[in-house]
This record gives structure tokens, sequence and C-alpha cells, in this order.
């Protein structure tokens, strides 16, 4: 049953979000059994909700991947992560959102 993963994470900044998705480089090498990710920042806080095929999904991908790329960021806070099963999905205008969102989104590099 796929999975919702809500994260907050006190003390990672932008900079450092960013650093973590150029070396994942998610588009040439996506995380297995990942189906959704959208993330954003508050106060000095970031905020990740991502949709997997399972829980078990991302923590391997969290252990082979996420945790070294988060060290290499620099970046030694710990999360607070939930799980709950997803319900629905709902998102009729994607391509507004990744427009909109474009200028402040990282580039694989």
């Amino acid at each position: 049953m796929s999975t919702v993963m809500l994260m907050e994470w006190t003390g990672v900044t932008k900079d450092q979000y960013n650093q973590v998705i150029r070396i994942l480089d998610l588009d040439k090498n996506p995380g297995a059994g990942g189906i959704f990710h959208v993330a954003g920042f508050t106060a000095g806080m970031l905020h990740v909700l991502d949709i997997w095929e399972s829980q078990e999904a991302f923590e391997k991908f969290q252990k082979d991947r996420l945790t070294s790329a988060v060290q290499k960021a620099g970046i030694t806070t710990q999360p607070r992560v939930q799980f709950f099963p997803l319900h629905n999905i709902y998102v009729p205008n994607l391509e507004v959102i990744r427009k909109a969102g474009s200028s402040s989104m990282p580039s694989a590099a």
C-alpha cells in the first residue's frame, strides 16, 4: 500500500537541501518506489511531503542513498518523520505548479 511520508527538519537550509538534491540526482536516478516529492521552508525548518510505494521503500532509499547525501551536505540534525497510508492524491494543474516553482527549484547539475 502506498504511504505518505511527512518530514519536518529543523536547521536545514535551502542551500543544504539543494545540495542534497544535486547529490541524489533524482531526475537521472530516481529512488526506487518514490512516487511524489514536494518540499518547502518555514523559518528555520524544511518540510517534505513524499508519496512512496511503501514505508519500506523510503527506508531503503534513506539507508542506501539519502543518509550519505545528507552527510555530504553537512546536515547534522535529525528530522521528525511520520508515515501514514495514502488515501487520495489530486494534482489538477501539475504543469502550472512546476512553472511557478521553477525559479526556486534547484537544477540537477
